[in-house]
């Protein structure tokens, strides 16, 4: 398998997901920064243009999420038990997708990347991350997952973005049941190499 990526929140959940299963593949670099994912080369995997995506020369699997149930169901690892487990996976990878991420992302943009300050977005983007972050400390209370005992893809879709969120300047310090959740992942040995695998340079 070949994992097209480049150091992005997204690309760090396929990584995560590979080193845990020890599944080989080749990572193939597309500098997002520079606009790599605009060339035709890669246009011709993903015509989105965006990273990451897996592929076995035949198939070209986008969206990080995706990617991830698609891994499990194949290995059949990092899934939830039962029909009500699987359910809940789902709506928590949806839920990662449509919310967690998307606002956590807009304070990266608007802090770290936007031309010019838009103090109204940012304020809007973290009172929602904010809020997130006291949902999912809520549904962390009494489970060491947020499925429950067992670890899956979506702790590994819900990792990053809080694993940052020093950097984005947003706190845990109301939120024990998520930090104690984050050590937990971050001390995985294949947390740990995914994290790595950038360099020192990575906020990852």
């Amino acid at each position: 398998m070949k994992l097209y990526g480049f150091d992005t929140i997204n690309t760090l959940k396929v990584l995560m997901f590979l080193l845990e299963t020890e599944e080989e593949f080749e990572f193939v670099p597309v500098n997002i920064r520079t606009g790599e994912q605009h060339t035709p080369g890669f246009r011709a995997v993903n015509p989105a243009g965006k990273v990451p995506v897996l592929s076995d020369g035949v198939h070209h699997q986008t969206e990080s999420n995706a990617i991830l149930l698609s891994l499990a169901n194949r290995t059949g690892w990092g899934l939830a038990r039962g029909a009500t487990g699987h359910d809940k996976l789902l709506a928590w990878l949806f839920y990662q997708a449509s919310t967690q991420g998307p606002h956590f992302g807009q304070i990266e943009h608007w802090t770290k990347f936007a031309k010019k300050p838009n103090p109204g977005a940012l304020a809007h983007h973290r009172a929602i991350a904010n809020d997130t972050i006291a949902f999912l400390n809520e549904k962390m209370i009494g489970r060491n997952y947020i499925c429950g005992e067992s670890y899956t893809v979506a702790d590994i879709a819900l990792f990053p973005w809080l694993h940052i969120h020093e950097h984005l300047g947003l706190s845990l310090e109301k939120a024990s049941e998520i930090a104690g959740w984050l050590e937990r992942v971050r001390n995985r040995p294949a947390t740990l190499e995914a994290r790595a695998f950038f360099g020192p340079s990575s906020i990852s």
